[in-house]
């Protein structure tokens, strides 16, 4: 397959054609590499992958940080920790790239907690001109002089000489996501009127001067990868200018481009691309935009954003349409991508279901990134799945087969104990299929068909429609129980005796009931607003209904915001800071701005969250059988603690 010939950026040979995109981690302690951060990109060389994109190293740190917590390349005391982590990379037999960057007018973000400037430690960002970064809670930053342009030129620099001396292959240089240097070549973010700006040789012009230094100060064949945008939004760059800079690049002595989009948080945009692209969004939605700027170089040109399946990303080589392929968040769902896919396991790569929620999610709320499908990440060292000892091993009955269930069935067969799971319905996946059942949120269902899969294959005996009772459990005499069985709905009070006229979302999405043609639903968190998503596409009108202030807290704003958006143009009615507070035959009362108001509903859905349902396990208890609680039935949470949950309790049994 052409994903694993061999291939050359600016003379250096990789050994694939498939590269590890940067993604911010927050394992960063200081500005400085950790051990941590070593062993997770480490892992992902180890998996086989060619070229290893370590996340922005800020050049100008604080002033040009991109995060609350991003790595630092401005100073010697970070050489160090950078060779080990370079190291670590190479031993594995991956090429090592660190890309450099400065993030202008994003680092201008204020703390919801203290609106203080924490990102600059207090200081106003920079940006080519004083427009705000549109996110809301961003600064109007303050504008660039020609002497502090010529001193990031300088800062460049020096960061790509430390670059070097810490024994990095390449240099990777940050011109996209409307950091500072796509900013500056952005007519939709520069509107300076001097050398930097005015025309498209203007804004090139920066750009152009930082290669030129980093090759002055690191020899003219050290290559230099371009990240660059592929698209940008109106009054923004045109393909055909993109096509230009591109030519630039390459003439400036550039090895490879690397051609992703995004601009921030521009979500009210319909057309909006995010860098993320997110569930429900087609494959691979993006290379167009690769293939565009590779009709313009001859360099190597890097496809990325939502690239999943190894199909796919050989038929993107093999039509020409990009030279590289390079995966983020595939890689953080399962660090053996590619090692699997060279070895033809394609069925055994634990997808990607591009939620953006343990990633990007974790990332806007200033923690280290998770992943929803793999407990793993960041605990490379610390959670490896080891064997237990012969007198160790145990009978274990899992009761429950959602995603919880599922992951302790695998881990605890993989490190040898005979597991047995049972589940009271006719199929496996519990939350997961309905959880899969909204519009787009079909890579649900990939998830849930590998869950059941790697169960079958560990040797797990599946057995459906097998109620657990205390009895039966009893007489199936396990050493150990596992009890998945899912939380119960929270029902207020005056809902309980609303004789069917509520439901639940898990009634409303997993059968096929036969309901009116208005529906109320109660709750705007992220079930809520999905249900109402599923509901608007069977022809339903919708009203939503949430007590507090902002709908879907709980969602990453790139997957919030598009929804809010789909929701409104199919007509749904959104009300925020609205309680529901009684019912009667034809909807429901609420309480909003101060008044009472009926809302009429054929129907009303119920999705105000779960409670622990601790009967079963009380049973358990009794009986002397040693026991554990995962998933909702031990404290209400989401599919990533649910998962995770059944992978810590596999290696705890």
């Amino acid at each position: 397959m052409k994903l694993f010939e061999p291939t050359q950026i600016g003379g250096i040979p990789v050994r694939n054609r498939i590269v590890m995109a940067p993604m911010t981690t927050h394992y960063v302690r200081k500005g400085l590499v950790t051990e941590r951060m070593i062993h997770y990109y480490q892992a992902r060389a180890r998996g086989g992958v060619g070229l290893v994109t370590v996340e922005d190293g800020i050049v100008d740190y604080p002033l040009g940080n991109n995060t609350d917590n991003p790595l630092a390349v401005d100073h010697e005391r970070c050489i160090p920790g950078l060779r080990r982590l370079s190291q670590a990379i190479k031993q594995e037999g991956a090429k090592a790239m660190l890309q450099l960057s400065h993030a202008g007018r994003r680092a201008g973000h204020l703390s919801p907690r203290t609106m203080r400037l924490t990102r600059t430690g207090g200081r106003l960002p920079v940006a080519p001109s004083p427009l705000a970064h549109p996110t809301p809670g961003h600064v109007v930053p303050r504008p660039l002089s020609t002497e502090e342009i010529h001193g990031i030129i300088e800062a460049f620099g020096m960061a790509a000489r430390r670059t070097v001396n810490a024994g990095f292959d390449m240099i990777g240089l940050h011109c996209a996501h409307m950091y500072l240097l796509g900013q500056f070549l952005s007519p939709w973010a520069n509107k300076r009127r001097d050398a930097y700006g005015e025309d498209l040789q203007g804004r090139l012009k920066i750009v152009l001067e930082i290669i030129q230094r980093i090759k002055h100060e690191v020899g003219p064949d050290y290559p230099i990868v371009c990240r660059m945008n592929g698209q940008e939004p109106q009054d923004g760059n045109s393909a055909e200018d993109l096509q230009y800079i591109a030519k630039a690049l390459e003439a400036s002595g550039v090895a490879a481009l690397h051609v992703s989009v995004g601009f921030g948080s521009i979500l009210w945009d319909k057309e909006f691309i995010p860098a993320e692209a997110t569930m429900g969004m087609p494959e691979g939605c993006i290379v167009h935009l690769a293939e565009n700027i590779k009709q313009a170089v001859s360099i190597p040109v890097i496809a990325v954003n939502k690239i999943r399946h190894v199909d796919f990303a050989e038929r993107v080589l093999q039509e020409k349409r990009a030279d590289m392929i390079a995966l983020g968040r595939p890689l953080l769902a399962d660090p053996e991508w590619v090692n699997k896919a060279q070895q033809g396991r394609w069925e055994d790569i634990r997808p990607c279901v591009s939620c953006c929620q343990g990633c990007v999610g974790n990332i806007e709320k200033g923690r280290p990134i998770s992943c929803l499908v793999n407990p793993m990440l960041g605990r490379e060292k610390t959670a490896r799945i080891g064997p237990v000892k012969a007198k160790r091993k145990k009978r274990v009955l899992v009761v429950g087969g959602g995603p919880a269930g599922l992951e302790a069935s695998i881990v605890a067969s993989q490190r040898g104990h005979a597991v047995v799971l049972w589940e009271k319905n006719e199929d496996l996946g519990g939350r997961l299929s309905v959880a899969a059942a909204p519009p787009g949120k079909a890579e649900l269902f990939e998830f849930r068909s590998f869950l059941h899969r790697q169960a079958s294959r560990e040797g797990v005996q599946i057995v459906l429609n097998q109620t657990a009772t205390v009895k039966t459990v009893s007489t199936a005499k396990p050493d150990v129980v596992v009890v998945a069985t899912g939380g119960r709905p929270i029902v207020p009070d005056f809902l309980k005796a609303s004789n069917g006229f509520v439901k639940t979302a898990e009634e409303v999405l997993k059968a096929d009931l036969n309901l009116g043609a208005a529906a109320v639903i109660i709750g705007g968190g992220l079930v809520g607003l999905e249900t109402a998503d599923y509901l608007l596409e069977m022809g339903k009108k919708v009203t939503l209904v949430e007590m507090q202030e902002a709908l879907g807290q709980d969602m990453p704003m790139i997957t919030r915001m598009p929804l809010l958006l789909r929701l409104a143009d199919k007509g749904a009615r959104l009300l925020a800071q609205t309680r529901a507070t009684s019912v009667s035959s034809n909807g429901i009362m609420v309480e909003t701005e101060g008044q009472n108001k009926l809302i009429e509903a054929d129907f009303v859905v119920l999705c105000t969250g779960q409670e622990a349902d601790p009967s079963f396990e009380e049973g358990i208890n009794a009986r002397g059988i040693p026991f554990y609680r995962i998933g909702d039935c031990q404290a209400p949470g989401d599919l990533m603690a649910a998962i995770s949950q059944g992978y810590n309790v596999g290696l705890q049994i």
